[in-house]
């Protein structure tokens, strides 16, 4: 039997339409990047979404992928990694992350074609901790909402911390920094939700699925129709719900579902709106998915290009957030020491008697 907890009431105080960068803005500045954050802020965003690993000494650090990628990932002495994957994050301590550079794509990648064309990249970026991403918006003064999402794999258990030591060191950063109320956590996994709202009886919560065969197994979350519950479903069984992905999330007292945008309808966003849930799909690039979007009732948008979707957003009369200017530079005051003026002396008339010189001749070799 598969069990599941009572649904919590969904929040209020939410921005009338979300729209949220994804991972910074992933194809206009580096992704996951302090300087892609900060650009973000600057484009005009209300949602900063962004992913989650720890590393070896339990740092919260900001990564999609559980290893170093390759396309996106150079060493100390400026070289993109090798292999099919890098080192795991989790093995790595976070003295020893910081030595890699990610601030651009590999050129010769396919990932460049989907999402390097148009990027600048920032060379020399590091992977941030959660904490510093909080501490970016805070000097800029931007009243923006994080949503964090904990990258776990139930598939493969020693790739991460177990879902209750992520979530709790997930909550310790957001109640360290006061961000409960902005915070909203999200996930594959939806063990991490279920130990998140054990932990925290307030935080939102965001259910993220897809169930797209196309892609392999790794487009799985729900496997409707196959005996059993998903991994990835905290022991939830989508056949008891008849498919309905909705009525699943609103099972486990989640605010936001979250599915992939290619699987919406109206229908679904409506039903989802009378369980008092909100409809933020991921990840939408195309201007007509966007419009589309906005028509079907969708509450936000997570999108790789804020600055080409508020143009879309602002035809269709969605009130935007504003952007936030650059943080302030604040120099300290030193005490400067003027080096003294040169001083111009006049030279002194020098008398040189003559001489005669005889200068013997000299053979030189020729260069070849």
């Amino acid at each position: 039997m598969c069990l599941y907890l009572a649904p919590a009431e969904a929040r209020s105080g939410w921005p009338a339409f979300d729209l949220q960068g994804h991972r910074g803005a992933r194809d206009e500045r580096p992704e996951n990047t302090l300087a892609g954050f900060a650009h973000t802020l600057g484009v005009g965003v209300s949602t900063l979404e962004l992913d989650l690993a720890i590393t070896r000494d339990g740092e919260v650090v900001v990564s999609h992928d559980l290893h170093l990628a390759p396309h996106l990932t150079r060493d100390g002495a400026g070289r993109w990694l090798g292999g099919p994957s890098g080192p795991l994050i989790y093995d790595l301590t976070y003295a020893e992350l910081a030595t890699f550079d990610v601030g651009a794509i590999n050129p010769l990648s396919p990932y460049w074609l989907l999402h390097g064309r148009e990027q600048q990249a920032v060379p020399g970026e590091r992977i941030p901790t959660l904490g510093q991403v909080f501490d970016l918006a805070k000097r800029h003064g931007a009243d923006v909402r994080f949503n964090v999402e904990t990258k776990i794999d139930p598939r493969r258990p020693g790739d991460a911390p177990d879902p209750y030591t992520y979530a709790r060191k997930v909550l310790a950063v957001v109640s360290n920094h006061g961000l409960r109320d902005r915070v909203m956590v999200q996930s594959f996994d939806w063990r991490t939700l279920l130990e998140v709202r054990r932990l925290d009886k307030e935080i939102a919560l965001v259910a993220l699925t897809a169930e797209q065969p196309v892609w392999g197994p790794d487009g799985l979350y729900r496997e409707v129709g196959r005996p059993g519950c998903s991994p990835w479903m905290a022991g939830l069984d989508i056949d008891d719900f008849e498919g309905n992905y909705v009525r699943a999330a609103k099972s486990i007292g989640v605010a936001v579902v979250s599915p992939y945008h290619g699987e919406l309808t109206a229908a679904i966003v409506a039903e989802a709106h009378a369980l008092g849930m909100r409809v933020v799909p991921w990840t939408v690039n195309d201007p007509a998915d966007i419009a589309r979007l906005v028509d079907m009732g969708v509450d936000g948008v997570i999108t790789d290009r804020p600055t080409a979707a508020r143009k879309i957003l602002a035809a269709k009369g969605v009130k935007l957030p504003a952007p936030v200017p650059p943080a302030p530079v604040r120099v300290a005051p030193a005490s400067v020491q003027m080096a003294p003026a040169p001083v111009q002396v006049a030279p002194a008339p020098v008398q040189v008697a003559p001489a005669s010189v005889q200068v013997a001749p000299a053979s030189v070799p020729a260069v070849p």
